[in-house]
């Protein structure tokens, strides 16, 4: 027997088993620090995914209205600018794309609460130069027209967007005449232009009264392009008017499935379904309407007169009374409360509705006189404008009505018709 060397320490026996599960704790004991090491990865991927969503939306969402815009689709540019300045509330060229499209849209407060925040943010620069030259040439058109018909002659760039802007500001003023050369003009730089041949139509349906003409234009916007739609919509209206009714509501259909919240275009359908002999539809296609919106006259209106055309006399006038008033140059609404009010032996008030439906139609007669043929030959006539503002003002619409006053002011500050008429306002208030 081997004696043990002195101060030396006898190794402990160690077992197979002691040592595999040795080697196993020492494997785990890695593979639990991997494991935390990995969830922490993977944590930091998910929060670094879910903070990085809204902003790849956002920027899909920008490319999306950019190329909206670019297009002249303003609808659709509205609706992907809404989603991204969730994100991105300020980002100046958001802000950009938003302006031109308000614009566009005839919203012209948001477009120039919009180009004042671009210009906190980048200044005055090139861009927001030309936006508000575009703004000044709808708006304030005096003091721009000859700088935008320089740059047209010039036969710049922005020259198709200067005739646009002129275009929708000679509108306002209905001056047809100058309109109409800025179509012809646009039409010279860039003859197949859809937003060209929609503003044509709406140039021929809302101010020439040229329903045919309308189709027509509309309608070759549309070919060229056939996700405006603005156009469509127009192309709708127009071929409504002119009791086309089946191609009519194939359009507001397909519009129903691009723009579901747009209550013009239900309306528009509803009555389609009416004319067509699908009255019931009619009804429940405006009652949706009008459960959202209570308060449209054109819901109101076609209401009440698919209560009348189904004997509901007493209910079509409650509709057709709420519609004239929110809309007083509705003359079909006017025409049918005649007939609800004779039908029910009401004769005072079917005389005095009368009356209004015969100045009613005295006044768009005069207003349609004054637009297409005085105005241009007298276009600084105060007392042209203070009539125009005043036809305005019967027909409910004040806010216009209101510029056409303020206009006779700035040409004549004494003209007695304007200030009386804008005096009796502020009483009325």
């Amino acid at each position: 027997m081997r004696a043990t060397p002195p101060h030396a320490v006898a190794a402990p026996r160690v077992s197979r088993w002691s040592a595999l599960r040795a080697w196993a704790g020492r494997v785990l004991a890695r593979s639990r620090r991997s494991k935390w090491r990995l969830a922490t990865i993977a944590l930091g991927l998910t929060a670094a995914l879910v903070w990085g969503i809204p902003y790849a939306r956002a920027w899909q969402h920008y490319r999306a209205a950019r190329a909206e815009v670019e297009r002249c689709h303003t609808a659709q540019a509205i609706r992907h600018l809404r989603l991204c300045r969730e994100t991105w509330p300020r980002d100046p060229e958001v802000m950009l794309l938003a302006a031109r499209s308000a614009r566009r849209a005839g919203v012209y407060g948001d477009t120039e609460r919009l180009l004042a925040m671009y210009q906190q943010e980048r200044g005055r620069d090139a861009a927001v130069t030309l936006e508000q030259l575009l703004l000044d040439a709808e708006c304030r058109q005096d003091r721009v027209v000859e700088q935008c018909w320089k740059h047209v002659e010039e036969g710049r760039p922005e020259a198709p967007l200067l005739l646009e802007a002129l275009t929708r500001g000679y509108l306002r003023q209905y001056r047809l005449g100058m309109a109409r050369r800025c179509l012809d003009r646009w039409q010279q730089v860039q003859p197949d232009s859809p937003q060209m041949f929609y503003l044509e139509g709406l140039f021929h349906l809302d101010y020439a009264h040229a329903v045919s003409a309308a189709v027509t234009s509309y309608g070759r916007a549309v070919e060229l392009d056939a996700d405006h739609e603005e156009a469509r919509l127009g192309l709708a209206v127009a071929l409504l008017t002119s009791r086309e009714f089946a191609k009519a509501a194939e359009h507001f259909e397909r519009l129903r499935q691009a723009q579901p919240e747009n209550a013009r275009v239900r309306v528009g359908l509803a009555e389609c379904r009416d004319s067509l002999g699908d009255t019931a539809e009619a009804v429940r296609l405006v009652d949706e309407v009008l459960a959202v919106q209570p308060e449209l006259p054109a819901a109101l209106s076609l209401r009440g007169r698919l209560a009348f055309k189904t004997d509901q006399v007493a209910e079509a006038e409650t509709w057709l009374r709420e519609a004239l008033r929110r809309n007083p140059m509705d003359h079909t609404a006017c025409y049918t409360l005649v007939l609800c009010l004779e039908k029910t032996n009401q004769a005072d008030a079917a005389r005095k509705q009368r009356e209004q439906l015969q100045q009613m139609e005295n006044d768009s007669a005069r207003f349609n006189e004054v637009v297409t043929k005085e105005i241009a030959q007298r276009p600084g006539d105060p007392l042209l404008h203070c009539e125009l503002g005043r036809l305005l003002l019967r027909a409910g619409q004040r806010e216009q009505g209101v510029r056409w006053l303020q206009s006779a002011l700035q040409i004549d500050p004494n003209c007695a018709p304007a200030r009386q008429a804008l005096a009796d306002l502020a009483r009325q208030r």
